[in-house]
C-alpha cells in the first residue's frame, strides 16, 4: 500500500518541477523573445538624432511647419545595456499618442517600415508625442513626452491633405 502512494506523489512532484522550469528553457514559451525590453528611444531624421528619451530625461525635439510634414523619422530603441535595437515587428507594433492632434499628427505608411513615420503640422503651436511599442493588447514601452514644435513656414515638405479621386 505504501508503494502505491509513493508513485503518484513522485509523479506529481516531477511534473511540478518540469512545469516550473520549462518556461525558462523553452524558446516557444519564452516571453523574452516576444517582449521588446526598451529603456528609451531615439528619433532619427535622415540618420541624424533629433530627439532622445533616456534615463529619465528627454532631449531634442521634432520641428515641422504648418501644412508640412517632416522627412521620414525612424526610431531606434535603447536596450538596458545602451545598445540600440529595432523590435521584432512580427510580435510588436508601433503606436503613439499626440497630446493635441489639432496641432500635429502622425502619418504612418506601411511601405516606410514598421518603425518609421512622419509628423504633419496642422497649426502653429506646441504639442508632444509619446512613442509606444505595443505587444498584443498592451504597451510594453511608452516614452516620456517628446516636444513637437509647429511653426508657420517651418521645416518639412508641403503636405497635401486631399485626395484627387
Amino acid at each position: 500500500m505504501n508503494r502505491i502512494l509513493k508513485l503518484p506523489i513522485l509523479a506529481l512532484t516531477t511534473a511540478l518541477f518540469v512545469a516550473s522550469c520549462g518556461d525558462d528553457d523553452n524558446p516557444v514559451d519564452s516571453h523574452d523573445e516576444e517582449h521588446a525590453e526598451a529603456f528609451g528611444v531615439v528619433v532619427l531624421n535622415s540618420g541624424e538624432e533629433i530627439a532622445r528619451d533616456e534615463a529619465g530625461k528627454v532631449t531634442g525635439e521634432i520641428d515641422v511647419g504648418v501644412e508640412r510634414e517632416t522627412a521620414l523619422l525612424t526610431l531606434r530603441f535603447i536596450a538596458e545595456d545602451g545598445d540600440l535595437f529595432v523590435p521584432d515587428e512580427d510580435e510588436n507594433s508601433l503606436d503613439w499618442e499626440i497630446a493635441d492632434e489639432a496641432i500635429a499628427e502622425v502619418e504612418h505608411h506601411e511601405e516606410d517600415g514598421a518603425w518609421a513615420f512622419h509628423i504633419v503640422g496642422h497649426a502653429a503651436g506646441e504639442t508632444t508625442i509619446r512613442i509606444k511599442i505595443n505587444h498584443d493588447d498592451h504597451a510594453d514601452f511608452v516614452s516620456r513626452p517628446i516636444d513637437i514644435h509647429v511653426t508657420e513656414g517651418g521645416p518639412g515638405e508641403a503636405h497635401d491633405d486631399h485626395d484627387d479621386g
